[in-house]
C-alpha cells in the first residue's frame, strides 16, 4: 500500500484526512438543513468512512460503498413482505448478513457495506419502520455522502501517493 509522504512545510496526511472527514460532514449537515435529508447521519457517516489515505483508495472506498449499498438495500427492500408472515426468518437473516459484514470488511469493502445495508433496512423494518421512502433513502443518502467525501477529499489538501500521482500522468 502506498503511503503519502510528508513534506517539509505541508500538513500530515491523517490530519489531512481528518480535515477532509470533517469538511464533508458539514457540508452533509448543512445540505440536510436545505434539503431535509431523511436520515442525515447515513450521509455523514459515507461522506467521512469513505475518506482514505490517498485519491484512489476515497475513490475506491466511494465505487465500493455505493455499489454494496445499491446491492443491500433493493434486497431488503424486496424481503420486506415476508417480515409479516416471517419475522423470525427476517431476524436470523439480519445476524447472517452481521456475520457476513464482519468476515468481509478487511478485504471486501462492498460486500461488507451491501450486508449491513441489508440488516440494517430489515431490523428497521422488522422494528416497526415501514416506509419504504425512508428506508430506500439508505440507499441515495448514502450515495449522496460518498460523493460529497470524494468532492472533500479531491478539493480539501488531496492526497497523492506515488501511484496515484503516475496514473495522472499516463
Amino acid at each position: 500500500m502506498a503511503v503519502p509522504a510528508v513534506l517539509p512545510g505541508r500538513i500530515s496526511p491523517e490530519l489531512a484526512m481528518g480535515l477532509q472527514a470533517a469538511t464533508a460532514a458539514l457540508a452533509l449537515v448543512v445540505l440536510s438543513a436545505m434539503l431535509g435529508l431523511a436520515e442525515s447521519i447515513w450521509a455523514v457517516t459515507a461522506g467521512a468512512y469513505v475518506v482514505a489515505g490517498s485519491m484512489s483508495g476515497t475513490r475506491d472506498r466511494v465505487r465500493r460503498r455505493i455499489i454494496g449499498t445499491a446491492v443491500g438495500v433493493p434486497i431488503a427492500l424486496a424481503m420486506l413482505p415476508a417480515a409479516i408472515d416471517y419475522p423470525l426468518a427476517i431476524w436470523a437473516a439480519a445476524g447472517l448478513a452481521m456475520v457476513i459484514y464482519a468476515m468481509a470488511l478487511p478485504e471486501r469493502y462492498d460486500i461488507a457495506c451491501g450486508a449491513y445495508a441489508y440488516a440494517l433496512v430489515v431490523t428497521l423494518a422488522a422494528t416497526g419502520e415501514h416506509s419504504y421512502t425512508l428506508l430506500a433513502a439508505r440507499l441515495w443518502e448514502t450515495a449522496l455522502g460518498g460523493m460529497v467525501g470524494l468532492l472533500c477529499a479531491t478539493l480539501v489538501f488531496p492526497l497523492k501517493t506515488t501511484t496515484d500521482t503516475l496514473r495522472h500522468r499516463m
